[in-house]
């Protein structure tokens, strides 16, 4: 059952439920190794002369994990058709990491079933489309981002503490660049502090409700800068193809995204070296900078580069880190039967520890992989989804406050 938002009442401080939740995902690096931290040793009271020690409690049985049934994962998979779900229109990097896992992936299932891509967009329809699914391990989908927040938007059903998460393939990079045939008069993000000819990104934002993460954390940078910035409402999807397009007709200025900075290269040669796009903002997960591409590097800093980590930019880490920490995500409907679920992760970590697959997935796609366990990666999923819920009304102000001041 879908958590209900509006009827959120528990609020603590993000920043330090959000710090938990880092190191339960391993820090700066989302895909790294938790550090566990030293235990804090309890205080032992001081009795008074003649009081007897007390006895210890008796210890608490340590509970007993629950086996996973069994599955004959050779038969039940064998002569099945999968689909792939893609929330965007061909051409985009979650396209092709889709496209690639519906052609490669079967290869690591026992009983090698078939699998096809399905573009539905926008993507929250297609987000929406997955989580009412049969939960019989046939319908999968790859994701851009986490979900965390889009799953606020009027229109999702979904939670993101409960989708059965089969692994992340990448994430941690984010990245906001100018269209060079706008000609603004601005080369990094600090060089627009006080600027007067406005920034724009397109999402779709008919109401405060409905900003998705894109505009939200482009109008959190903004507003931490102080920068002229316009967040256009768009209908239907908004996924890299479609933002290309955008810039190409003179819809928009600007172009904000996840991870397929590496991909620019390939997808539309030069666009980099004679500055078609140029580097704007690093907008990273905590502690990644945004990494070079064969046609040159990203010149930009991090948003506390140029103003320091001031209270407005520790706000906009602890809720833009909620979209970058994982991208490319493969994902499957609640409810996914145990047995199932782990043979999918199986699959999965078995083809993200093949040197083959994975050479072939970045030539394919050319982003950088940066692998997540399911079962990490769902757990970090639960973590962050309740530290935003538990923050609710604190999240919805800032939205209301983006919409009020930048959507046109």
């Amino acid at each position: 059952m879908r958590f209900n938002f509006k009827k959120a009442a528990a609020l603590t401080l993000l920043g330090a439920v959000f710090a938990v939740v880092l190191a339960a995902c391993g820090g700066e690096d989302p895909t790294a190794t938790p550090t566990q931290a030293a235990a804090t040793a309890t205080p032992t009271a001081t009795l008074a002369p003649g009081v007897p020690t007390p006895t210890p409690a008796p210890a608490t049985p340590t509970p007993v994990a629950t086996p996973v049934p069994s599955l004959d994962a050779e038969a039940y998979f064998k002569g099945k058709l999968m689909r792939m779900l893609v929330g965007y229109n061909p051409g985009g990097g979650t396209d092709a990491v889709g496209r690639y896992m519906a052609a490669n992936l079967p290869k690591f299932i026992p009983g090698k079933p078939r699998m096809i891509v399905q573009n539905l967009t926008p993507n929250i329809t297609q987000r929406n489309f997955v989580w009412h699914a049969d939960p019989d391990g046939l319908t999968l989908s790859t994701e851009a981002t986490s979900g965390i927040v889009d799953q606020l938007e009027a229109a999702a059903d979904f939670d993101m503490r409960e989708v059965s998460a089969i692994g992340a393939t990448s994430g941690g990079d984010s990245f906001w660049v100018l269209w060079g045939e706008a000609n603004l008069p601005y080369t990094c993000a600090d060089s627009a502090i006080g600027g007067v000819d406005k920034i724009q990104i397109a999402d779709g934002a008919a109401s405060w409700q409905d900003i998705g993460s894109t505009g939200f954390n482009a109008g959190m940078a903004a507003r931490a800068l102080g920068i002229p910035f316009e967040l256009l409402h768009v209908a239907g999807g908004t996924g890299s193809s479609q933002q290309k397009l955008m810039l190409q007709r003179g819809d928009v200025n600007s172009w904000s995204s996840a991870t397929v900075w590496s991909q620019l290269p390939r997808t539309n040669p030069g666009w980099v070296t004679d500055g078609t796009v140029t580097p704007f903002l690093d907008m990273s997960f905590t502690g990644v900078t945004m990494p070079d591409n064969t046609e040159g590097s990203f010149t930009c800093n991090k948003l506390e580069d140029y103003v320091g980590m001031t209270d407005e930019v520790k706000e906009f880490y602890r809720y833009s880190d909620l979209r970058t920490s994982f991208a490319k995500n493969i994902l499957g409907p609640p409810n996914m039967p145990p047995e199932i679920l782990e043979a999918l992760r199986k699959s999965m970590d078995d083809a993200m520890t093949d040197a083959e697959f994975v050479a072939g997935l970045e030539r394919a796609s050319s982003i950088i992989t940066r692998y997540t366990p399911g079962a990490e990666f769902g757990a970090a999923l639960q973590s962050m989804t309740q530290a935003l819920v538990d923050n609710l009304v604190q999240y919805d102000t800032l939205r209301e406050e983006i919409y009020d001041t930048y959507v046109n």
